[in-house]
């Protein structure tokens, strides 16, 4: 097994907005005004959905190119379902996170639908942010 650790940084100043570097790139994740922030940046949980966008975007056209198969356009419409209430400690106790992703795909491809289905079940089982959001992934927190 080959595995690469993916490190970043990131720090916050007297607010929810924060600042985040990783190794070639820098970008802001801030909140809504309603969750304490200035709106000045996506949301944590949008940055997350845009993540499976772009991972789906990613796989996809990777994918297409190994099959042979000419990929001329991919549309990806993300919801997620969340209950901010619990973010905000007024909650039921249920998740904090999201309780349903639903994700519709529309493509320009020259294709069978053979071919479009094998496509579809290679993106579902190697985009690692799917991976990641249906399976249990360890988080371990060390607080110095």
């Amino acid at each position: 097994m080959s595995c690469v650790t993916l490190s970043l940084r990131a720090s916050s100043r007297g607010g929810v907005r924060t600042e985040i570097q990783g190794k070639n790139h820098s970008w802001v994740i801030d909140e809504p005004k309603a969750f304490g922030g200035e709106d000045t940046a996506p949301s944590p949980v949008e940055m997350l959905l845009g993540s499976l966008a772009g991972c789906l975007s990613a796989a996809g056209y990777l994918i297409a190119r190994e099959m042979g198969i000419c990929l001329k356009a991919l549309d990806i419409s993300i919801d997620g379902d969340i209950n901010s209430q619990v973010f905000l400690g007024k909650g039921d106790g249920g998740r904090a996170g999201f309780r349903q992703i639903r994700v519709s795909l529309t493509a320009d491809a020259d294709w069978t639908p053979s071919q479009r289905e094998g496509w579809l079940r290679q993106v579902k089982s190697r985009c690692p942010v799917i991976d990641n959001l249906a399976f249990p992934t360890g988080v371990e927190i060390d607080f110095a």
